[in-house]
């Protein structure tokens, strides 16, 4: 087995799996319980790893590839009909997302505090094509 992705969430690690086995290859995870036992352990071991056959390593890249560029998003969006979301300001649907800094520190004072984690999810927007910013939702 070799490791074709690693994520610090063991959700979105099954995530991935569960992709690539509903492409027809064979995925696992690894290290999930150790990370889920001990957040902080979770930086020591390099996240949790999503394995694949060695066979299957090129087909697996260009999935997971697909996944974190939204390409595989988008494609649903088509798919169902849903309208991408694009820029106010000049329609460009090359649209990149980020954390704002304030919810970071507030998932770092929560895990600091209290040991607990939770996701954060992308709210300012930034048009790649004119620049500008908006605040929206995931």
């Amino acid at each position: 087995m070799i490791t074709v992705a690693r994520y610090f969430e063991p959700s979105e690690a099954h995530v991935v799996r569960a992709l690539l086995e509903s492409a027809g290859l064979k995925a696992t995870v690894a290290d999930e319980h150790h990370v889920t036992a001990n957040y902080p352990i979770s930086t020591a071991l390099g996240g949790v790893r999503v394995q694949v056959p060695d066979e299957n390593f090129e087909a697996a890249k260009a999935l997971v590839a697909a996944y974190a560029s939204g390409e595989l998003q988008r494609e649903l969006e088509r798919d169902v009909g849903e309208e991408p979301e694009a820029c106010p300001a000049c329609g460009s649907v090359e649209v990149t997302g980020r954390v704002p800094v304030s919810t970071k520190m507030l998932a770092i004072a929560v895990f600091l505090l209290g040991s607990a984690t939770f996701p954060t999810t992308d709210s300012v927007r930034k048009c790649a094509s004119c620049e500008h910013s908006w605040s929206g939702a995931n």
